[in-house]
């Protein structure tokens, strides 16, 4: 039905059809149910209506509030008796490692000559007892250490004594007629430059003193000025704060600019001129802060070719551009790279490292450039060789280096030379065919324009008596004698000397 003045009766449900029907009476209307909800004037009130109350519908309202606390009590026992089984679960899984531990921890020590604590109620006996027990595992620890520490001692001994035998027996070695030519007889006068050297200014003279000697003594040279340096220079700067902070803070700029290199003519002029305005501001500070300077800058390319140089002997050649720019500016740093090399590479002179009497092994392989990692192991052969031939590949790079902007070169082309020279007027060692093949990978090009025929008679010297007494007893000289032996084979066929190769 509707509410309003038609309303729908029975008849016209069907049929949709509006009759007029008369309203109903007041009274009804008051009575009705229905009259509590139709529609009303706006302020009218509704109607009072008087809650239904009984017994049974308290009874039972009763009834459901017991069966709900009941239940909300089972809740909590369950959730309570879950939290204490969640509890103890954890509990066990934490114990369970400990208690592994402590069982593996008594079954090492009854495998020990040790009497084990007798079982007592008073708590004072059992530490007692368990501190008789630590310090006889205690003494037993001192006891084996100071067994260990003579045995060795004692091997060090009988080693030192047979090398002492064996060097007493031994006779010396008769003098070795030089294979190539000495590299004093073949340096270029100082007026002329690399690209202006012909073979009839290369003659050679008679040599007045042994290649390994002069190795040594240039080595002892260079080491001579690092023991001053940091004898002398590095007191001075360490105990001036001012300077000191200043140069540190200097040091990273450099160490920057040479690890962000790259084989860009842009990048190297950058780098170089960066540096030298660095050295130009200390110049400001004091000869002695200059010079300091130069040795962190020289300290920076070596450790660079160290690392980098090392895998890729291509990456020497922007690192020496850069060198040789700033080392036209300020010619110092060439002894101070060669400083630096010489203490990390004795191979730059080239010097073979010889133990000398009294000298222990740890100081012997230093000196030889060795290193040892933070577990105090010393290096493989085949990480120092690496090392070796990265640093040689910065010397071999900076020689070969042409005049840059006009100016000449300051440690240019006959240095190399002289390097080949020694190197093959001592004897080889293992390590001795990497180091010359990749001294030639890298210069060999720009020597054998330089020397020409002289550089090939050196390089069929080399190929021939110098490689047949290269020793075979290890697996890095037999692969470095194979290797070079291929890379001269192919100078032979083709009449150029390949370059170490870019990627």
């Amino acid at each position: 039905m509707k509410y309003g003045l038609f309303l729908l009766d029975d008849a016209a449900v069907g049929t949709g059809e509006r009759r007029h029907v008369r309203r109903p009476s007041k009274a009804a209307e008051t009575s009705a149910p229905w009259r509590q909800y139709a529609r009303r004037s706006l302020g009218t009130p509704f109607p009072a209506s008087t809650p239904v109350t009984t017994k049974a519908l308290d009874d039972q309202g009763e009834r459901y509030r017991e069966l709900a606390q009941k239940a909300r009590l089972r809740l909590a026992a369950l959730s309570a008796d879950r939290s204490q089984t969640a509890r103890a679960t954890a509990c066990q899984a934490y114990a369970r490692p400990i208690q592994r531990e402590l069982e593996e921890t008594r079954v090492f020590l009854s495998k020990l000559c040790i009497d084990k604590p007798k079982a007592s109620k008073n708590s004072t006996d059992a530490d007692k007892s368990i501190a008789d027990t630590l310090t006889t595992v205690e003494r037993m620890r001192c006891k084996f250490k100071e067994e260990q520490e003579q045995k060795q001692q004692a091997k060090e001994a009988a080693a030192k004594q047979a090398e002492q035998a064996k060097q007493a027996k031994q006779p010396p070695e008769p003098a070795q007629a030089p294979i190539a030519p000495t590299p004093a007889t073949l340096t270029p006068k100082p007026a002329q430059t690399a690209s202006a050297l012909t073979p009839s200014t290369l003659t050679p003279a008679p040599s007045t003193s042994a290649p390994a000697a002069q190795a040594s003594a240039t080595a002892t040279k260079y080491r001579d000025m690092y023991t001053k340096l940091m004898a002398e220079l590095a007191p001075k700067i360490r105990g001036d704060p001012a300077k000191r902070s200043y140069c540190f803070k200097q040091r990273g700029l450099v160490t920057r600019g040479v690890g962000q290199l790259k084989d860009s003519w842009e990048f190297i002029s950058r780098t170089a001129d960066n540096i030298k305005a660095i050295l130009r501001d200390a110049g400001t500070k004091g000869d002695d802060v200059l010079e300091w300077m130069l040795n962190l800058v020289a300290k920076a390319i070596v450790k660079q070719a160290e690392r980098e140089v090392a895998v890729a002997h291509h990456a020497a050649y922007p690192l020496a551009s850069t060198a040789v720019l700033v080392m036209q500016t300020h010619p110092r740093l060439a002894d101070m790279l060669m400083v630096r090399l010489v203490k990390k590479c004795p191979f730059a002179v080239p010097e073979y490292v010889a133990k000398r009497s009294g000298q222990s092994t740890d100081e012997y392989l230093k000196r030889a450039g060795y290193k040892r990692n933070d577990d105090d192991e010393l290096e493989s052969e085949g990480i120092y060789s690496e090392r070796m031939a990265g640093m040689l590949a910065l010397f071999a790079a900076i020689v070969q280096t042409p005049d840059i902007g006009g100016q000449p070169n300051p440690f240019p082309v006959h240095h190399g030379w002289t390097w080949l020279a020694r190197m093959l007027n001592q004897k080889p060692r293992a390590i001795s065919p990497m180091l010359v093949q990749t001294f030639l990978s890298v210069a060999g090009s720009t020597m054998l324009t330089a020397y020409a025929r002289q550089m090939d008679k050196l390089l069929g010297v080399l190929g021939s008596a110098w490689l047949a007494a290269v020793p075979t007893s290890s697996p890095l000289a037999v692969a470095g004698k194979s290797n070079l032996t291929t890379f001269i084979e192919e100078y032979q066929q083709t009449g150029s000397l390949r370059r170490c190769k870019s990627g």
